[in-house]
């Protein structure tokens, strides 16, 4: 199926991603140079990068007619926890100080690292149970036969459609 096709890189974003929430953790002190845990910046980019894209594309193959609504939904989603997240990040890295609280993040990291993965190896029995996914699938071939239909309909003389036409 296409949409599974967009998720090896997220496979490969996944690992960066928490390789530098680490990284930075266990580096942010005053006894390694400043340049080692800014270095850390390089994996997460590209792995957020990798992940973003990889996901966004993801959603759009999945949903197909549906997409707009699913990345709307998607969108709201990351709104919604990029402002709450900051909201958090004090009160845990004052708590749990750096080294720590990079690793929790890093922690529920590796844990949704694991997604992209189940979707690859489970994703069709996922899709073969949901209601919504047998309903656009549903859709889908009916669409398709519509279209079908209105190209036969095409190559038919005009009395096989059941039309006079008004040439004749």
């Amino acid at each position: 199926i296409e949409e599974y096709r967009r998720l090896p890189l997220a496979c490969i974003g996944g690992p960066l991603y928490v390789i530098s929430l680490f990284w930075l953790g266990w580096t942010a002190n005053s006894n390694i140079h400043w340049i080692v845990p800014i270095l850390s910046g390089i994996p997460f980019g590209i792995g957020f990068m990798l992940i973003f894209m990889a996901l966004l594309n993801y959603v759009t193959d999945a949903y197909e007619i549906f997409a707009a609504s699913a990345m709307a939904a998607t969108s709201a989603c990351r709104s919604i926890f990029g402002a709450i997240l900051p909201i958090a990040a004090r009160p845990m890295y004052q708590d749990l100080g750096i080294p720590w609280a990079s690793s929790l993040l890093g922690f529920l990291s590796l844990a949704m690292c694991i997604i992209p993965f189940a979707f690859i190896k489970y994703g069709d029995r996922i899709r073969a149970n949901s209601k919504f996914c047998q309903e656009l699938r549903e859709k889908k071939r009916r669409m398709q036969e519509e279209k079908e239909r209105e190209g036969s309909d095409a190559f038919l003389p005009d009395e096989e459609m059941g039309r006079t036409s008004p040439l004749r």
